[in-house]
């Protein structure tokens, strides 16, 4: 669903994330829709209420905490529960007061790990989804005419600065050199606790241990259905808003969009530019990287237009931006 989607409710959504890394959720009372289900403390925004008060107002209100501090993670809109709702979430690191169920509802801290063993209210998997992911999603350039040493060597700066995912790209590996090299890749990113998406099938991220795939949106248009588990990571190119919704139908659980701004590689591509992206990504239900000639600079105004952050090659590779 979109946001063109009529009558949809907003909602501000409050993810508290405590210094051991839980989550506090908070549980349906019996006389609300979704009674039982867990959910993430927040609520609906009141007529000439900017979303950031709706969510002061809610929290303060829900769990006694008030002085948030925090930074939006994920704007969606869905229709799977009730009526169709458009949900404005932020991530809170701090606030005052100790968070407490003062409409008589439950609260706990869960451990993220923990979450799959609790009902959730519907939807909850792409804020989960959101929360997991990194802002910054490193694709990395051709081996293949590469000097290996120097490419290797800049792997590894990427994992020392801070890379916790990345998309192993070289369309011009055979299948036995790309899985060698995917093995080395997978090797050093996990001694950083870095996720790697391979590009290739499933059955080569299962043989590998890698953390999941990422197809192009000719190989999603083609796709019957999630190529892999759902504990592991499958991401999607896309294009524009039909792509999307091609992703969100395979089972994606986040994709990139480009261009956004013009590339090196792909020039004569007409970039979106910030509003084309976000009038393409919409409300849509998955996090979205944009993609497409950008750099760690772009990453707020990225944020901004209800991106997950920023992908990219060059913008992320150690010395590529100077080459």
């Amino acid at each position: 669903m979109t946001s063109q989607a009529r009558d949809v409710l907003d909602i501000a959504v409050g993810v508290l994330v405590d210094a051991q890394g839980r989550v506090l959720i908070a549980q349906r009372r019996p006389d609300t829709p979704g009674a039982g289900y867990w959910e993430f403390p927040g609520g609906k925004r009141e007529a000439g209420e900017t979303l950031l008060d709706c969510l002061a107002r809610e929290l303060a209100e829900e769990i006694g905490v008030t002085d948030l501090r925090g930074e939006p993670l994920i704007r969606f809109a869905h229709d799977r529960g009730p009526r169709p709702v458009r949900l404005h979430v932020w991530r809170l690191h701090a606030w005052t007061g100790e968070p407490g169920g003062r409409e008589g509802q439950s609260v706990r801290w869960v451990a993220r790990d923990a979450l799959d063993e609790i009902e959730l209210l519907p939807a909850t998997d792409v804020i989960l989804a959101a929360l997991a992911l990194p802002r910054h999603y490193l694709i990395t350039p051709r081996l293949t005419g590469a000097d290996r040493d120097a490419w290797f060597a800049a792997l590894d700066e990427a994992l020392r600065r801070g890379t916790r995912l990345l998309r192993l790209r070289d369309p011009d590996l055979s299948a036995t050199r790309y899985a060698r090299l995917a093995a080395a890749v997978i090797a050093r990113a996990h001694r950083h606790g870095a996720l790697v998406l391979l590009d290739r099938d499933a059955d080569m991220v299962n043989a590998l241990g890698a953390d999941g795939l990422h197809w192009s949106a000719a190989r999603i248009a083609a796709a019957r259905g999630r190529p892999v588990a759902r504990e592991l990571w499958f991401a999607a190119s896309a294009h524009d808003a039909s792509e999307l919704d091609a992703a969100i139908a395979a089972g994606a659980d986040f994709a990139t969009v480009s261009p956004v701004a013009v590339t090196t590689t792909h020039r004569q591509a007409e970039p979106l530019g910030w509003p084309g992206f976000e009038n393409q990504r919409e409300d849509r239900a998955l996090p979205v990287y944009a993609l497409g000639g950008l750099e760690i600079a772009d990453e707020g105004d990225a944020l901004a237009h209800n991106a997950q952050g920023i992908a990219a090659i060059r913008g992320l590779w150690p010395g590529a931006a100077d080459a």
